[in-house]
């Protein structure tokens, strides 16, 4: 895969055309207690969902713009982490770190100085998050999306 193609299907899966939802469409009209519902107990919500994406987002920046990754004890606090309070202003707030993540990787992508190794797995990764977002909006009896 191209450089240029990745931007494209990266872009796309923000809030383009595609195969599948994008993750504006996904998470854009979701209250913070429809983000914050677990099917069972020791299952991930759509808010859980969105902070680990977030969070690895994150981790891959870090590498490619040579900071300090997360330490292991920071990782295992912030990946799939909960909210402190579901809250509508922190969801939103949630919304906003997820746009910031996504657009993240996408000035990466852009950047031919920058290796897209890491940058592509995020592709797959982060459409399997959609997928489980999207059976959690159906599991709520949320309209679909596509």
């Amino acid at each position: 895969m191209t450089r240029q193609e990745l931007q494209e299907l990266w872009r796309a899966s923000w809030d383009g055309e595609g195969w599948i939802a994008t993750w504006k469409g996904a998470v854009a009209d979701l209250t913070a207690a429809q983000a914050a519902w677990k099917p069972a107990s020791g299952r991930h919500s759509i808010w859980q969902n969105v902070n680990h994406v977030i969070f690895w987002r994150g981790f891959t920046t870090c590498i490619a713009q040579g900071r300090t990754k997360p330490t292991q004890e920071q990782t295992e606090q912030m990946n799939f982490s909960e909210p402190a309070q579901a809250t509508d202003p922190a969801w939103r707030q949630a919304l906003a770190d997820l746009e910031k993540s996504h657009r993240e990787i996408e000035a990466i992508i852009a950047d031919p100085a920058k290796s897209i190794d890491r940058v592509k797995h995020h592709l797959s990764h982060d459409a399997y998050h959609l997928g489980q977002i999207m059976l959690l909006r159906a599991l709520q009896g949320l309209q679909p999306l596509v």
